[in-house]
Formats: C-alpha cells, structure tokens, sequence
C-alpha cells in the first residue's frame, strides 16, 4: 500500500550505504524522523517531536545510520518541519508538546475552511492558514518558538546531522527561519515551492539556501516538453540578479512532491539531458532515489515508490550513467569552477565548467537527429584535444582557429572535458 509504510527503515538505508556511495554521492537526505499520526509514512505529520519515528526504527537505529554514514564519508540532511504538525482537526491533546490550541494559528483571517488559497496572491494568509488541512503552528507565541529552536538544536547534537532541508519555508514568516538557522548551526536549505525567482531567492539569507524550484520548472518545460531551451538562459540570468549565493542552492530534477519525469515525459534521451544539466551545473545537486532505475510514478504518493522492490540493481543504464557523471565531477572539483554559457538557442544548450567541462544538453529526444553546432565562445586553447565523457576513446575533438564542432545524436548529452 504505497498510502503507507512500505517497509524503509534507518537499518535499511545504512545496510545499502554502497548502493549509494556506488554512484558517487556523498550525502543523503532522509524524511523526518519523527513520531508522526496515522499513515504520516512520509514524516511530515508530527505527533510527537521528541521521539523516534517507530516505523523507521530506533533512536539507536538512527545514531548508527549516521554513525555509519560519516565512516563512509557521508553527510546527513533531515527533512525538519516547523510549520505545522499532523491532521487531528482541532483537538490537539494528542500533540507533543503543542496539545493547546493557544499554539496554533486561529482561522478568523483565512478562507472558509481555514485552509490557504494559493491563488489568492496573500502572503499574510500563506503564513497563518492551514496548508491542506494541516493545523499551523503559532511561531509568535514564545513557547512555540522557543520548543522549536530549542528542539533542532537538541536533535542535531543529539545525531550529528551535517545539515538540514525545511519543509514549507514560505508558510512562516520569515524572521522566524533565521533563528532557526542560527539554533540549528548546520547548513540549512528552504522549501519555497515557487517558480518566482524573485519570490524564492528572498527567503536567501533567512535560511542559508533554497530549493532551486524555478530551474525545476524550466527544466521540466524544457525537456519534458521541448519548449525552447532559450529558457534556461533566461533563468540562470534572473538567478544571477536574484540570488545572493547560487553555489549553494539546491538544484533537482525530481523530487518526493512532483511527478517524476518519466510519468509525463518517457524518452530517455530527454531525462538523461535533464539529469546531465542538474549534476553538472551550478548548485548542490539533489538527486532523488530511483530516478537511476527508471521510476515513472506520477503524483504522490505514486512518485514515492519502495526501492528495494529493484533489488538494489547497480547494473542498469541509468545508474551507470549518473556514476559516470557524479564520479567526474568530483574528480574535476566541479563545484569550484566557474560556470559560463557557451551557446544558447531553442534546441542546443551548452556551458562550461572552468576549463574542465564542456557541456552540450538538447531538448530534441531520442528521434532528433543529428545536431551541430559550431562553438566559438569558449575558453580552450588551439590545438587542444577534447574528448566525450561518456565515449572518451571514439568521441574526441580538437579546437582549431578558435572553434570546434559539437554533433548530438538523437537527443545525446555530451561532457567534453580536456584530454
């Protein structure tokens, strides 16, 4: 029943730790842990948050993942929420240790059902309304944001987690987030599920970063619906004026609240593009489980499938083709280089790393064709041999009077880098 638990646990994550690592990443994001109401599978229903969710195992379970995960060289995110706790109406006796409804926001400003109405454009009805039934904690009153501060920092001691993702940033205000950040003493990045840029990159600053929803949403266009990749240079310029530090937001091209690509989009060419731009590009990418082994399920909870029914396969093409990349840009220090657009139109997109990646990506899928394009903004010598990452021994070029010449081939992403 994927509308419940499906069986993952903290002692399941740390037993497949190589799965993981085999990819090359080195850091993990887990769901909250905390003891949520009745069929909260997810975590985001806390009931109590000074205990361990029972589902998920033990408070030891979850020191020994963590333990485990840093021998291996691996971080560890939580998933912490601070807006609101799980569905119980408005009896909140069963809530520790929010159990008065002194502590939650009342309805008197907010729509018929108390529950926020996005469309409303009001930002004062995000913060003190219900989001989807949700009761919504009061972070005005002192005791409630004190408990809060006070408990993420107890649970990051008490666990040693490495930082933490916030649930629901714009449903508070913002004041509140920085002193939570400061009580955490981690790196801290914000859910503003948004595709303003403007709108998301002001929350920066209150919290350390933000998910990078606004390229979500450009991408998804891009690539899943081939919309002109002249976007992505419209984004990635915005972000520039917007945003204090890009280098630090936290950019995906799936995650546990959208449908996954393959459920509207199922050329693989077209995802392997988008997957291609995410772990190469600007910002720490987040990559969600089981995009390596083709998931397509389309809304939650269906996006939100049990991994080991694939048995933990690491010979499939995906997860090959996300080691290939996540190997070489840790290698080349990717995350240090400056990243520049080398070439923009509908279909091409191409940008470079320093002088350590070139990165061709196009929208045009696995029917497309051959593509050219004839680069001359770009920063390699005359002379210079480059070759393809994913085909380094039969895909090499050489740079002569200034330029070289890109081919794609139904819809193929390519990592030229110096040879």
């Amino acid at each position: 029943n994927i509308h419940s638990y499906c069986g993952g646990t903290f002692k399941g994550i740390k037993d497949q730790l190589s799965y993981i690592t085999g990819m090359g990443f080195d850091a993990i994001w887990i769901s909250p842990v905390v003891t949520n109401t009745q069929d909260g599978y997810h975590g985001y229903w806390a009931q109590d948050i000074y205990t361990i969710n029972s589902n998920f195992g033990t408070k030891q379970d979850l020191i020994d993942l963590v333990t485990a995960c840093h021998d291996q060289g691996v971080w560890v995110m939580l998933d912490a929420v601070g807006n609101h706790v799980g569905p119980v109406g408005y009896d909140f006796s069963s809530i520790v240790p929010f159990n008065q409804a002194q502590y939650y926001h009342d309805c008197n400003n907010c729509p018929s059902d108390c529950n926020i109405n996005f469309n409303a454009g009001n930002q004062e009805q995000v913060e003190i309304c219900r989001l989807a039934g949700l009761p919504d904690l009061n972070q005005t009153v002192p005791f409630v944001s004190s408990t809060l501060f006070n408990w993420i920092k107890d649970i990051i001691t008490t666990y040693n987690f490495d930082g933490i993702r916030i649930d629901t940033v714009p449903e508070v205000e913002k004041d509140f987030w920085s002193q939570f950040t400061s009580a955490a003493g981690v790196y801290t990045v914000g859910e503003v599920f948004d595709g303003r840029v403007n709108y998301v990159a002001g929350y920066q600053g209150f919290v350390d970063a933000t998910l990078s929803y606004p390229l979500y949403f450009t991408l998804n266009s891009v690539f899943g619906s081939k919309d002109s990749m002249n976007q992505i240079q419209s984004i990635l310029q915005q972000y520039q004026q917007n945003f204090k530090d890009v280098s630090i937001l936290g950019t995906f091209f799936e995650n546990h609240d959208n449908a996954r690509f393959a459920s509207f989009q199922s050329d693989k060419e077209l995802f392997k593009s988008g997957v291609t731009f995410i772990l190469m590009a600007q910002g720490i990418p987040i990559f969600y489980y089981g995009g390596e082994q083709g998931f397509n399920g389309g809304n939650d909870p269906n996006n939100r499938e049990p991994l080991w029914t694939t048995n933990f396969n690491t010979n499939g093409e995906y997860y090959d083709f996300v080691k290939t990349i996540v190997s070489f840009r840790k290698s080349h220090n990717i995350q240090a280089l400056d990243q520049v657009q080398r070439y923009s139109d509908d279909n091409f997109y191409a940008f470079t790393r320093g002088s350590a990646a070139f990165v061709a990506t196009t929208n045009v899928g696995s029917n497309g064709g051959l593509l050219k394009r004839t680069i001359t903004y770009q920063p390699f010598q005359n002379g210079q041999k480059l070759c393809n990452l994913f085909y380094p021994t039969t895909d090499c070029l050489t740079v002569e009077n200034g330029s070289f010449d890109v081919y794609l081939l139904n819809g193929e992403s390519k990592i030229y880098y110096p040879a």
